[in-house]
């Protein structure tokens, strides 16, 4: 196990990067740091999906939206 290689808030930073219960045991409990590392660089991965997603979604509401008006008065 690699616990006493794992900074103590770990878990919370873990759980603010909104990773899976599931994966925070795997991180904390995986004997191997490659296997630690895997699951780190897929779970980035999602999430960069994930805000990929969310940028077109609002890019295309955006689209959607009027123009603003150079010139208000």
């Amino acid at each position: 196990m690699i616990g006493s290689d794992v900074p103590a808030d770990a878990a919370d930073v873990l759980r603010r990067c909104q990773m899976p219960a599931d994966k925070i045991r795997l991180v904390l409990t995986a004997d191997d740091p490659a296997v630690v590392h895997m699951i780190l660089e897929l779970h980035r991965e999602r999430l960069e999906e994930e805000l990929a997603e969310r940028r077109k979604a609002l890019c295309e509401f955006e689209a959607r939206l009027p123009t603003p008006s150079t010139t208000q008065r």
